[in-house]
Formats: structure tokens, sequence, C-alpha cells
């Protein structure tokens, strides 16, 4: 029994040696991310200043590949499909959750087919509309939306995504008419709306805020719970009345791996990760363009995407939004 114990614990060292070996050598190659938004995004903007503390940090390049379309569905399938060596990684918005929900025969499983290394950024929404449409406020839009049903359109990053749920939930609260066009990412569907080519739009508040500043599209409201600094004299949606309590939909950013990618990888990321956004003055320059940083242990972030998943499934069967 002790020569056993003895064969047993050198294998259990062994084996913990291998992995911190793993995680003091890796990377020794270029990272490659897929980013799931299109150029110019949010997302993507935020997927290239990841890279960049990683890159710096690590040792090693680390790049970033745009792979747009399908909500973040095309890029998560690459990932999915990829070697799961912790070279080839996903960043996309919760988007990517609400996909798979809206699916009637999902191509993947958020939570078992990808392994999220960790939250980064979570940003608010806000209401845009051209301004040639005669609202002020969310109520002033409903009214014009009731007198005109069908006539107001909507651009999103394509459909099942956040962003689509986002706004189907917003007009089934308001009880109105509008025709969903789907994009590739906030990067086309914002210009549509300051070209008219749709009348409104649900997006990142600092994504918009530049736009809304030159008079290009009107702010109506925000779904954080209070009035954000950046834009006091916007309101909240809870401010717009009963319908709209609790409505307080955000959206986050994260940095997946395939399943099977070595935990070691995993962890390495995932520290470097908590090095990016946790330091006070990080959560400070990030909180000032709108986003609020995020951290979480592989453990605690892998239930917070199989909840968001519950909850996506929840909104879906109370909208009556139908699968496909």
């Amino acid at each position: 029994m002790k020569h056993l114990s003895k064969l047993l614990s050198a294998g259990l060292l062994a084996a913990t040696a291998a992995g911190s070996a793993m995680a003091q050598q890796y990377p020794t190659k270029t990272i490659t991310f897929a980013s799931a938004m299109a150029a110019g995004s949010s997302t993507d903007i935020l997927a290239r200043e990841t890279a960049k503390f990683l890159t710096d940090r690590m040792s090693q390049s680390v790049i970033v590949e745009v792979v747009a379309g399908a909500g973040g569905n095309i890029a998560a399938q690459k990932v999915v499909n990829a070697t799961p060596d912790g070279y080839t990684l996903l960043f996309v918005t919760n988007g990517v959750i609400s996909n798979q929900a809206m699916r009637s025969k999902p191509p993947f499983d958020v939570t078992k087919d990808l392994v999220i290394i960790s939250p980064l950024f979570e940003g608010i929404f806000g209401l845009f509309i051209n301004p040639n449409v005669p609202a002020k406020t969310v109520n002033e839009l409903i009214a014009y939306a009731r007198a005109n049903p069908g006539k107001l359109n909507y651009g999103t990053s394509g459909i099942g995504g956040i962003v689509h749920l986002v706004n189907a939930d917003f007009a089934e609260r308001a009880k109105i008419s509008l025709v969903h066009v789907p994009y590739k990412g906030g990067a086309e569907y914002m210009p549509a709306t300051i070209a008219n080519q749709v009348q409104m739009n649900f997006a990142d508040v600092s994504f918009a805020k530049p736009q809304v500043d030159a008079g290009k599209v009107r702010a109506l409201a925000v779904s954080s719970k209070q009035r954000l600094a950046s834009m006091p004299d916007v309101p909240t949606f809870e401010e717009s009345g009963p319908a709209f309590a609790g409505y307080t939909p955000t959206f986050w950013m994260g940095l997946y791996a395939p399943k099977g990618t070595p935990q070691a990888a995993i962890d390495r990321l995932n520290a470097e990760v908590r090095a990016f956004v946790t330091p006070p003055d990080a959560k400070a320059r990030y909180a000032a363009r709108g986003y609020q940083t995020v951290w979480l242990p592989p453990a605690e972030a892998q239930k917070r995407v199989s909840d968001e998943l519950a909850q996506f499934n929840k909104t879906i069967d109370t909208v009556k939004i139908e699968r496909h």
C-alpha cells in the first residue's frame, strides 16, 4: 500500500508540475481572436484593446481577425471547430448566448462547446432614432408607432442576437409594431439610422454618443438603472412608465476558448484578463467610456453563461418570438 501511495503521489506531483510548466510556457506562438462584430464596432475596438494588453503582458502577438455575421455565430463556429490549444479564441458579446436560445437546433452549444475565460466589459443600451422621426421621448415614439403601424424600421446586429431580443422586448412592452432589419453590426446599423434607412436602433451608449453630440441621431432613453453621467439629460426607460419597470437590459463582452483547451491555458488567460480589467485606473478609464469592467473566475463565468441562456429562453417564450 505504501508503494502504491508513493506511486500515486509521484503521479500527482508530475501532473501538477506538467500543468505548471504548461502555464509558464503558454503562449509560445501568436494567439488569434475571432472578433464577432464588424470592424469599427465597439466590440471590435475592445477586442483590439484587449489583444494589445495581452500582447504586452505575454510577450507574444495577439491579433484580431474580424469574423462578423449571424450575430456572432460565424465567429463562434470558427472557434468551436478550432484546435483546442489556446491559440484561437473568441471575443464576442452575450449575443452568442441569445442566438442559441433563438435556434430550435443550435449548431453548437455555448455552454458545452465553448469555455468562457471571463467576461471583460459590460455596457448600457440606448434607444436612438433618426431626427426626422417626430418624437422627443419614448412615449411620443410609442404614440407615433401606434399611429403608423409597421412604418418604423429598427436595425440590429442580426436575427436572434441580443440587440434583436432587446428591441423585441421593447416593442412587446410598448405594444407597437416595428419592422426588423438585420445588419452585421453596430458599425452598419448606426449609419443606416443616420441615413434614415432605418428609423431607430438600440446601441451601445458609448458607441452612439458621438452621433448624438453631432445631432445625427436623437437619444430617447438609456437602459441603466440611473441616468448616466455622460448623458444626464437622457432619461432611463424606467422613467417612461410602468410598462418599463425593471427594463434594464445590458450587454457584455467575453473571451472564450474551444472545449478541450488545456486548463493551464484557460487559467493563464483568466489571470491576464484580471490584470487588465480590475485595477482602479482601468475601471475608471472604461467607466468614462460607458463600460463597467468585469472579471470572474472560470467556474463563475461558466455559471453566468448558463444562467443567462436560461433567462433568454424565458424571454423568448414570454415575448413569443418564433425560434428558427
